[in-house]
């Protein structure tokens, strides 16, 4: 579907259809050539795309599939892009957790260890509970 999107605005190369990829995303994500190209194979053999002298193109094929599956698409971009989002937000959060526990007192973690543990333990239990 990323591919098929690009293409809908025009014949493009592999390379700008990646390029097209990482600029819909306002974060680093880049799709490797290992996912396009076999990617594009498949599209040409489901006739979604040809190939032209210029690069690649849309046929009425892929614009008809894209067309019907892009509902489900947007939606897989939309929560795709709030879990980059979340799980970025959340290796910085536990970094910083990890560089106050090191950097804090050694006598206060370990007088309060139990307490600390306890209070991610429960931070866990509440996602896995949905509360």
């Amino acid at each position: 579907m990323f591919i098929l999107e690009q293409l809908k605005y025009g014949q493009k190369k592999p390379y700008a259809i990646i390029k097209g990829i990482i600029n819909k995303f306002d974060f680093d994500y880049k799709p490797s050539t290992g996912m396009i190209y076999p990617s594009l194979k498949r599209l040409l053999s489901n006739y979604y795309i040809k190939k032209s002298d210029y690069g690649y193109e849309i046929t009425d094929s892929g614009i008809k599939y894209f067309n019907e599956n892009y509902d489900n698409y947007n939606k897989m971009v939309s929560n795709f892009i709030d879990n980059k989002i979340f799980f970025n937000n959340l290796r910085k959060a536990i970094k910083n957790l990890f560089d106050v526990i090191k950097d804090t007192d050694k006598d206060y973690i370990k007088i309060n260890q139990e307490n600390i543990i306890n209070k991610i333990n429960k931070i866990a239990e509440e996602i896995k509970n949905g509360d």
